[in-house]
């Protein structure tokens, strides 16, 4: 095993990885004190709308599951996908990957995290449009967790109109925008 002298820096390995990896790893963050680290984060956060115009219920599956025994930060995103589907077909859309001679693809999203969940505990998503656009739109998302009433997380995901055929963004369909107008209008009661 070779050794290396002191001062000579970090390792090639480390070298390979980058400077900026070098230095994030070579800091000593007991420098800075634990509050003030926390403070240094940015997290973000998600304004949630007066109303939510649809909701559904979910379990939480072993697959959503990860080793520390709670639902995975990754799965929290499909899990809000899966209620967007739902919410598809309770417009009417008997395809909910494919309607309105388009499909649905999504340029951004957003998570904040706020608990955990366990393998088989009740998780409620609520969710609304917003910002409906010329060629986009929002959605956004409030999941709880049923079993422990406390609110999981909250997702806000920006939708498109594809039109694959011709290999571009299209127009939200005024016949989607009329389908959430009746949606929204049957809410209000």
């Amino acid at each position: 095993m070779r050794r290396r002298k002191a001062g000579s820096g970090p390792p090639r390995w480390l070298r390979i990885a980058g400077a900026a990896t070098a230095n994030a790893i070579n800091a000593r963050n007991d420098e800075v004190p634990m509050k003030q680290q926390d403070e240094n984060v940015q997290r973000k956060h998600i304004d949630l709308p007066e109303s939510f115009i649809f909701s559904t219920e979910y379990e939480v599956l072993y697959s959503d599951v990860n080793s520390a025994n709670h639902l995975g930060a990754d799965r929290v995103l499909p899990i809000a996908m899966e209620a967007q589907l739902r919410f598809i077909k309770r417009l009417g859309y008997t395809d909910a990957m494919a309607f309105e001679d388009a499909g649905l693809i999504m340029a951004h999203s957003e998570v904040q995290y706020l608990s955990e969940a366990k393998y088989g505990e009740k998780l409620l998503i609520e969710l609304t449009p917003s910002n409906l656009g010329r060629k986009s739109f929002n959605l956004v998302y409030r999941i709880q967790n049923l079993t422990q009433d406390r609110e999981l997380a909250r997702v806000v995901t920006t939708l498109l109109f594809f039109d694959y055929q011709a290999s571009c963004v299209i127009e939200v369909p005024e016949t989607f925008r009329d389908r959430i107008a009746k949606v929204q209008a049957s809410n209000r009661c």
